[in-house]
């Protein structure tokens, strides 16, 4: 029975079995961000994407509240309230409201491959990251060592969809879900790494994001307003 069960589902248990309580929420957290990535991957609907970017991003929200009640630390709780107002609410809303809405993004027809395909690879990558990363290769301390590897299937997997996503929008989404993954792995190592350092990567990739939405947000606007007579110039 157990040659049945796939080797990362099996690591995954293994570890649940010798974690302590916040280790085990942090690590089903990390699952569930996993499961909205795939989700996200395997979805060609815009208001999906942003969906699934929110609900992973309220999951990543309660897993830092979990380490900031393990570690008894205030500016963890600080940095989980910023990370649920502005990754789970704010974004998603402003992403809604100023970019699908005006554009009346429904569906998703810029795929370079099918969406069976991406998910096969999507799977390889998130093997690939419980074969590459071991227990015995993370720092004392860790609260969860089963994070550690699915933080970096997040990152993987947001970095495919953005090769196998053409637009813009669905790029966007694919850069988010990769913060998100590094973020998980911070957190995850939050004894071993300072708060500043923590906090500083998490304010420039939120400024990243946001430099991205009004450079999309000023294109758009831009071949609104083209004419005809304007686009045929540009033909070399």
């Amino acid at each position: 029975m157990a040659a049945l069960v796939p080797p990362t589902v099996l690591a995954v248990v293994q570890r649940l079995s010798s974690s302590s309580l916040s280790g085990t929420l942090v690590t089903l957290s990390a699952v569930l961000m996993l499961l909205a990535a795939f989700a996200c991957l395997g979805s060609k609907l815009f208001n999906r994407y942003v969906a699934y970017y929110g609900f992973q991003s309220i999951v990543l929200s309660f897993a830092a509240a979990v380490v900031a009640y393990h570690y008894d630390s205030g500016e963890l709780w600080a940095l989980a309230a910023i990370t649920l107002v502005i990754k789970g609410i704010a974004i998603p809303i402003a992403t809604r409201r100023l970019l699908l809405q005006r554009l009346d993004l429904r569906r998703d027809v810029a795929v370079s491959t099918g969406l069976s395909t991406s998910l096969i690879i999507g799977a390889v990558l998130t093997g690939f990251s419980f074969l590459v990363i071991q227990p015995q290769d993370l720092p004392h301390g860790a609260i969860a060592s089963s994070a550690v590897p699915l933080s970096t299937a997040l990152v993987l997997l947001g970095a495919l969809s953005m090769v196998v996503r053409r637009h813009t929008i669905a790029q966007l989404i694919g850069w988010l879900i990769t913060e998100n993954g590094v973020f998980l792995g911070a957190i995850t190592l939050a004894s071993t790494f300072p708060f500043i350092v923590e906090a500083g990567v998490f304010l420039d990739l939120v400024a990243a994001v946001l430099i991205m939405v009004v450079y999309v947000s000023g294109i758009t606007r831009q071949l609104a307003q083209a004419t005809a007579a304007e686009l045929r110039e540009l033909r070399g």
